[in-house]
């Protein structure tokens, strides 16, 4: 697979009446708004749920969750339900 390229897997859930949908790729973070809500909202449909986008926040990064934030602000609750995520550090300890 090359880098970058899209993988999409399927299962089957319930005997096959229903299919499970993993999607993994890179997509350019200037994807107009407009795009993005069409998404929203037919994943939406299709599942039944709004769906879930978690936002990775970073201070190195900031710049990049504004921009998808600002992109995905006007989608309604019923098609969208957004979540920030702090990044996870590898190796990095809290103290308790």
């Amino acid at each position: 697979m090359k880098q970058g390229q899209f993988q999409i897997r399927l299962r089957p859930l319930c005997g096959g009446a229903f299919t499970r949908v993993q999607l993994c790729g890179c997509v350019p973070t200037a994807i107009p708004p407009q795009l993005v809500r069409r998404l929203a909202k037919l994943l939406s449909f299709w599942s039944g749920w709004p769906v879930v986008l978690a936002l990775s926040v970073e201070s190195e990064t900031g710049g990049w969750c504004e921009l998808w934030t600002e992109s995905v602000k006007d989608i309604p609750e019923r098609h969208l339900d957004l979540r920030f995520s702090p990044a996870r550090r590898i190796g990095v300890q809290h103290e308790p």
